[in-house]
């Protein structure tokens, strides 16, 4: 049991934010379920307060198999997004729809999945969306990753007035 009583979970804790925002809330008393497409225990607390699971956010299957093993959670926060570097005019059709699939669909996945338990529960959870300020301020090789994070604060703010009458707060932070 976690020293609050509450329990986040943190796509995308591989490395980078979704790493340091497992780490923080872990510290700050926690329980935390880290996910990973490929999962790495060594990168975070060896602690009962501390699960790594697997999850590919692209496949609604492993969503809802990682929300089943989890058991109850507050918080959701989606993190899980890929990046990289190429030109429009460069750039092939499966870079642009696997950026897009993983950051804003695989975003939209989870926001579902984690909102209808959130509803069928009866519980007032918090989703967290990591957006981006690169989806407004333009920037050279990054149009794939632009127009997801892009997507992703327009996803939110729906979904933030969609949810609001479940008690369902749905934010992103940049």
């Amino acid at each position: 049991m976690s020293e609050t009583g509450r329990t986040i979970l943190i796509t995308g804790c591989s490395s980078g934010y979704g790493l340091e925002t497992a780490r923080h809330f872990h510290a700050q008393g926690w329980s935390v379920i880290a996910t990973m497409r490929s999962p790495r225990a060594d990168l975070l607390p060896e602690d009962e307060r501390m699960r790594v699971l697997p999850l590919d956010v692209t496949r609604a299957d492993s969503i809802a198999a990682v929300l089943a093993e989890a058991g109850r959670i507050d918080v959701l926060v989606n993190n899980a997004g890929l990046g990289g570097t190429a030109s429009v005019l460069e750039m092939t059709d499966e870079q642009w729809l696997t950026v897009l699939d993983i950051t804003l669909t695989g975003t939209f996945r989870c926001v579902r999945a984690a909102g209808q338990r959130f509803v069928a529960g009866g519980t007032k959870g918090v989703i967290v969306n990591n957006a981006s300020v690169i989806g407004w301020r333009a920037q050279e090789g990054q149009a794939h990753y632009a127009a997801a994070k892009a997507g992703v604060m327009a996803l939110t703010r729906c979904s933030a007035l969609e949810a609001a009458d479940f008690g369902i707060r749905i934010n992103a932070v940049s």
